[in-house]
């Protein structure tokens, strides 16, 4: 089922881990209605932007799938509402700053990127239908190794 011009189901619903572990990845009727407004609110128009393919590592995750993976049940992910990628050859910094000033969206997280290496980490961005946040955060672990956010300002 394609989303937007660039952007499918399968693409969003595909893990290696639920294929491993045989589960059955697929959203209900109301998480596709989330994902098709995330790839026309924020995925469609960073690839239109960009002019280049998102590497999507992780799109909607089913309960099931959450569970297996470590994640909450209650994430954005299980609803269909978030997505976490990047574009190979861009900065995720750059890619998440032009989102943060162009987009509306519910929660973007700069993940674990460092000035070392402008490839390293990933984006997380949300869409609600219902209502966005604009909240804008920097994840990275601590010296314990823990992962942290704190406000991107």
């Amino acid at each position: 089922m394609k989303l937007t011009a660039n952007f499918t189901l399968d693409e969003l619903v595909k893990s290696q881990t639920a294929v491993r572990k045989d589960i059955n990845n697929m959203p209900n009727p109301d998480q596709i209605e989330n994902l098709k407004a995330l790839a026309a609110n924020i995925l469609q128009p960073v690839r239109s932007h960009f002019d280049k393919p998102l590497i999507i590592s992780s799109g909607f995750r089913c309960a099931e799938l959450c569970i297996a993976i470590g994640s909450s049940i209650n994430s954005q992910h299980a609803k269909g509402e978030a997505s976490d990628f990047e574009i190979w050859g861009t900065s995720n910094e750059e890619l998440a700053t032009w989102i943060k000033s162009e987009l509306e969206y519910d929660q973007l997280i700069l993940e674990f990127w460092s000035e070392d290496n402008p490839n390293s980490g990933w984006v997380h961005c949300s869409y609600s239908r219902d209502h966005n946040r604009n909240e804008s955060l920097i994840a990275s672990k601590n010296e314990a190794g823990k992962t942290t956010y704190k406000p991107w300002l």
